[in-house]
C-alpha cells in the first residue's frame, strides 16, 4: 500500500487551521498537573494525548510510545512526585539517548536505574528522598527538552534553584517557552547566557496552548513552491513564543509574503523568486529544517543548512531519510561534517513513481507531500505518521487543491 499525493495545478488558495501546538500543550499539561489540575487540552496530537494519559495513570509501566518530550517531561514528573514507574516506548524511541535526563535528574537525588543498554529506555523511577542543591549542571548541545523537565518540576523543591548550562545551547527557544509558560503561572525565571534561575511556586492562573507554528511551516513550505499563492493561516498569533515563526522571515526570499491579522496570518507569492544560495542555522530551529530543505530542493535552490546534529536522533535519521528519499526526485544532496546538509546545485526535481519512504516520521510526510505542486504527483509508503502532531494535515491540504489516494 501507498499512497498518490496530486496537484492539477501550481496555485493555491484557501483558508486551513493549524493544531494547537504540542509544545505549549505538552508544557501546559505538565504545569497543571504539578498543580493537580486536571485540564482536557485541545490538542489532539498523539504526543500530547498520551502524555495527559499518562500524567493521571495509575498503572506501574508508562509507555510513552515514539514521543521523547513524553518520556522526558514524564520521567521529571515520576521524580517529584515520588512515583515509582517503568517508563519505556516505542522500538525507535528506545534508540534515542536518555542518558542526558536522567544525569540531570541524578543530581537531586533522583533513583533511576537502566533495565536494559546503558542510557536508554526503559528506564525504572523509584520514589526517592530528593536532595535539592543550588546549582546543577548540564549540557544543551543535543536537546533541551531534559532542561525543560527540570525546569518545571522545579517550583516544587521549595528553593531558589539554578541550572547552569554547559557549552553551546541548543534549541534555546524551548527553554525561553518553557519559562513564559512558568512565569505566566507565577514563576519567575530568569534566563541569562549560561544559567537558568528559577524561583517562586506556581499560582492558579489559567494557561492555554497557542496554535502550532511548526505545523504552520509546511504552508508556508507550499506557498514558497507554488506559482501562485493566497493562504489564510487561522488560530495563529504572530506575539506567539514559538520559536519556529523565524520561518516567517526566513523564507521570505522564496517570494513569500506574510500580512498579520489579529489571530490569523495570510500568506501570499508575490513572485516567483528563488535565491542563487541559501543558509541558515537551524541550532535553534531544528523542528523546521525539513520544510526548509524541501523548498530549497524543489525549487534546485544551492543551500547550506547548518547545525543539524540533533536531527539524526528525532523520530528518524532525519538528515539521512531526507537525502535518501529526496534522492528519488533527483534531490542531490551532501552531509558534510556531522552537521551540515548541502542542497547541492546540480539538484534539478524531477517527477518520479518511485516511493518516498517516511520511517513513521510525521515530519517527514509533511515536508514531502507539498513537492506535488511541483511533480504533479509523488507516492508516500505511509502518511499516518501525521497523528503524532498534526492528525488532520491532509484535510488541510485537500482543501488547498491537493488530492490524495491510496495506490498500488
Amino acid at each position: 500500500m501507498a499512497y498518490r499525493i496530486s496537484k492539477t495545478d501550481r496555485s493555491v488558495v484557501g483558508e486551513i487551521v493549524v493544531p494547537v501546538s504540542k509544545s505549549e500543550a505538552g508544557r501546559v499539561a505538565i504545569i497543571n498537573a504539578l498543580r493537580g489540575i486536571k485540564q482536557n487540552s485541545d490538542c489532539h496530537a498523539s504526543d500530547t494525548v498520551k502524555l495527559q494519559e499518562l500524567l493521571f495513570s495509575e498503572e506501574q509501566i508508562l509507555d510513552a510510545a515514539d514521543g521523547g518530550t513524553t518520556a522526558r517531561f514524564l520521567m521529571a514528573y515520576c521524580v517529584v512526585k515520588n512515583k515509582t514507574a517503568v517508563i519505556t516506548g516505542s522500538p525507535r524511541l528506545r534508540q534515542r539517548p536518555m542518558s542526558d535526563s536522567v544525569d540531570l535528574l541524578r543530581q537531586i537525588g533522583a533513583e533511576i536505574s537502566y533495565l536494559e543498554e546503558e542510557g536508554f529506555l526503559p528506564i525504572r523511577v523509584r520514589a526517592a528522598k530528593l536532595n535539592f542543591p543550588e546549582v546543577v549542571q548540564t549540557s544543551a548541545e543535543k536537546s533541551s527538552q531534559h532542561i525543560s523537565a527540570l525546569m518545571m518540576i522545579a517550583p516544587l523543591f521549595g528553593k531558589d534553584f539554578t541550572i547552569e548550562l554547559n557549552g553551546i545551547s541548543s534549541s534555546l527557544p524551548y527553554i525561553e517557552l518553557t519559562a513564559y509558560l512558568m512565569h505566566q503561572a507565577g514563576v519567575n525565571v530568569l534566563i541569562t547566557e549560561n544559567r537558568i534561575q528559577i524561583n517562586g511556586r506556581y499560582n492558579n492562573s489559567i494557561l492555554s496552548a497557542g496554535g502550532d507554528w511548526s505545523a504552520a511551516s509546511y504552508f508556508f513550505e507550499t506557498v514558497a513552491l507554488a506559482d501562485d499563492a493566497d493562504i489564510t493561516i487561522k488560530n495563529l498569533n504572530i506575539q506567539s513564543k514559538q520559536g519556529d515563526k523565524i520561518i516567517v522571515e526566513m523564507i521570505k526570499p522564496f517570494g513569500v509574503d506574510t500580512y498579520v491579522e489579529k489571530d490569523k496570518i495570510i500568506l501570499r507569492k508575490q513572485k516567483k523568486m528563488v535565491p542563487d544560495y541559501f543558509t541558515q542555522s537551524f541550532l535553534h530551529f531544528p523542528d523546521i529544517v525539513l520544510s526548509m530543505a524541501t523548498v530549497c530542493g524543489g525549487q534546485n535552490c544551492k543551500a547550506d543548512l547548518l547545525h543539524l546534529h540533533n536531527l539524526i536522533i528525532k523520530e528518524s535519521d532525519r538528515v539521512s531519510a531526507f537525502q535518501r528519499e529526496a534522492y528519488k526526485l533527483n534531490i542531490k544532496t551532501d552531509f558534510c561534517g556531522g552537521s551540515k546538509l548541502k542542497i547541492l546545485e546540480e539538484s534539478n526535481l524531477k517527477p518520479s513513481k518511485r516511493i518516498l519512504k517516511t520511517y513513521n516520521d510525521h515530519r517527514l510526510v509533511m515536508a514531502f507531500a507539498p513537492l506535488a505542486l511541483k511533480t504533479g504527483e509523488l507516492f508516500l509508503d505511509d502518511i499516518s505518521g501525521v497523528s503524532k502532531s498534526f492528525p488532520d494535515y491532509f484535510e488541510q491540504m485537500k482543501s488547498l487543491g491537493f488530492n490524495i489516494e491510496e495506490v498500488f
